[in-house]
């Protein structure tokens, strides 16, 4: 299990097998109950080593997230683990950015709270895991860090969307893509919430995808990507960050699309920031946005995604 902080839980990965065995994935721990279970779901977090440093919306991030760990140790005892679905550090995933969110992240991980991590395009995935060390894992896909959590009502399939560090567009590849496939297949009645850090985006066919001239700022592989998730039903729902805005919507197939709020760093502030609380059932997802402006009017509004 790549890029996490888990004290209470081994993972083990089947060698010759595309399925990440989750023995004590979330066997036991808090949050989960007989007919739900919460997650808190975080992004675009942009820790810089300079814990006074703000955003050009003079937002400090590390400060941000501060906060929300406040809110989220508050609700321990019903959250099952924590995502932080890419963009981990401010710019170019310095060493300094990950030694600074990890020391944020301690509370949360000293209860022995979960945490796991995608990257995006902000982060550097050789600095990360040297920041981890052995709490990094070991991936499937070498050049990628990927992974599977398994809890009672859903498969997590945590992807890597990191292409180049510091240049906007995301890419899976098509290694992952096939892993991501056959993980699919092998469970095909249990449902699957992907999550990755960039945004599908379908261009035109005058704009290349993977030429730095195309118009591309999301995946340059979506389309794969979401012919993967349209032949497989058990994918029920993409989840990702990168545009720092809070939105869900469902394409003609029924997958859901989740755009997680900006932990910290905040683009515009009209747009809500914070974190989201997940509650994953067998039929569905419930999403409850934990806007760090208490007075945003969707702060503690959830919205009910039932699954196709």
């Amino acid at each position: 299990m790549p890029l996490h902080l888990d004290p209470l839980s081994r993972r083990r990965f089947l060698k010759g097998s595309a399925v990440l065995a989750l023995s004590t994935a979330t066997r036991g721990l808090a949050g989960v109950t007989g007919g739900t279970e919460n997650w808190a779901l975080l992004s675009d977090t942009h820790i810089a080593a300079d814990a006074a440093l703000k955003s050009r919306q003079g937002v400090n991030m590390a400060d941000h997230l501060r906060r929300v760990v406040t809110e989220i140790l508050a609700e321990k005892e019903t959250i099952a683990g924590v995502i932080i679905n890419g963009d981990c550090a401010y710019d170019d995933g310095q060493p300094g950015d990950y030694t600074l969110l990890l020391e944020l992240l301690n509370p949360l991980q000293s209860t022995g709270l979960p945490i796991h991590f995608t990257l995006g395009n902000h982060d550097d995935r050789d600095v990360f895991r040297t920041a981890l060390g052995e709490a990094a894992g070991a991936s499937p896909i070498a050049s990628k860090h990927c992974s599977v959590i398994e809890t009672p009502h859903a498969n997590l399939i945590l992807l890597d969307s990191l292409r180049y560090v510091n240049k906007v567009e995301g890419e899976f590849g098509a290694e992952q893509l096939a892993w991501l496939g056959k993980l699919l297949a092998a469970a095909p009645d249990k449902p699957a919430v992907v999550i990755g850090h960039h945004y599908p985006q379908v261009v035109s066919g005058e704009a290349i995808p993977g030429d730095e001239k195309a118009r591309i700022t999301g995946l340059v592989d979506s389309e794969p990507f979401l012919e993967v998730l349209r032949t497989h039903p058990s994918a029920k729902a993409y989840v990702y960050g990168h545009s720092h805005t809070w939105l869900t919507k469902k394409d003609a197939d029924g997958l859901h699309e989740i755009n997680l709020p900006p932990t910290a760093y905040v683009f515009d502030k009209a747009r809500p920031n914070g974190w989201v609380r997940a509650r994953l059932s067998a039929t569905g997802i419930s999403l409850e946005l934990r806007a760090l402006d208490p007075a945003h009017p969707e702060h503690g509004k959830a919205r009910e995604l039932a699954w196709r």
